[in-house]
């Protein structure tokens, strides 16, 4: 079962079973807004029928970044009458291009998603675009802020920080190892930094999946993510020709440290 989580007032998180995907509320005057959707029309109409529990405000939405978990529960949303879809210009460029391939991902929990038949199956790419510059979204006697920090889990991960909350979306995951996939894994390193200097600014810091978490959490994933790159480069100086000699000496797991080896080794200048 779903449940939420109070993060400030008029500040909430719900987290679903599964994917335990965060899903942020942030409920103004006049609207509110939806951080996450979910991966498909099943876990986006179980968010929706969650958010309607708490409030029957106009909603505008956020995708964090362009993994299927956090976007294929947009169409739900659309057909609820949802019009204004936010997300960073790279997020929503490879939701665009690259969502569809991402079907194969839901397979199992989401069959209408990966057959492209049903109802709200269809990708809807956010409209409202987030740049280099924060965007302050007026939600009615509050507001989100809306902004970027660089590549880090992906090339287009956007925060929304509110009165009481930080929403960083997969930047921070508590509870698992980070995903490598997508990542730019030095990049990644430095925009946890600045996260977790930012933290004296919120009450709660909530990360994409997982337990609200402190600054000191993200503080020791960023050296942990600087230790990793550290020991990768010098076993690939070692052994150049055997990268998987690094694996045993990485701080995550075999799978999450293929990834990482493999992305150090294409996004290094």
């Amino acid at each position: 079962m779903a449940h939420w989580m109070e993060v400030g007032q008029d500040n909430y998180v719900l987290t679903t079973e599964g994917s335990h995907l965060n899903t942020g509320l942030i409920v103004g005057s006049e609207r509110a807004m939806v951080i996450d959707t979910g991966c498909g029309p099943r876990h986006g109409r179980e968010i929706l029928a969650a958010v309607r529990e708490k409030t029957h405000l106009p909603l505008v939405v956020v995708n964090t970044h362009a993994h299927y978990d956090h976007f294929f529960g947009n169409a739900v949303f659309a057909d609820a009458g949802v019009t204004e879809f936010w997300a960073h210009e790279q997020c929503a460029k490879q939701i665009d291009e690259r969502g569809d391939l991402q079907r194969r991902e839901v397979t199992t929990v989401e069959p209408e998603m990966a057959d492209s038949v049903g109802d709200a199956v269809e990708l809807v790419v956010p409209n409202a675009i987030v740049r280099d510059q924060p965007v302050l979204v007026n939600l009615g006697n509050t507001s989100a802020t809306l902004f970027y920090l660089g590549r880090g889990h992906t090339d287009g991960d956007l925060l929304v920080g509110s009165a009481t909350a930080l929403f960083v979306g997969d930047l921070v995951e508590h509870g698992t190892y980070p995903s490598f996939e997508d990542s730019y894994p030095k990049e990644w390193a430095d925009a946890l930094r600045h996260i977790s200097a930012l933290r004296h600014r919120y009450s709660f810091l909530v990360p994409g999946h997982g337990e609200p978490c402190t600054d000191q959490f993200v503080k020791t994933m960023a050296n942990t993510l600087s230790t990793a790159i550290r020991q990768a480069r010098q076993s690939l100086r070692d052994t150049p020709d055997d990268a998987t000699k690094a694996i045993p000496i990485l701080p995550y797991g075999p799978e999450q440290s293929r990834w990482f080896i493999k992305r150090l080794k294409e996004t290094s200048v």
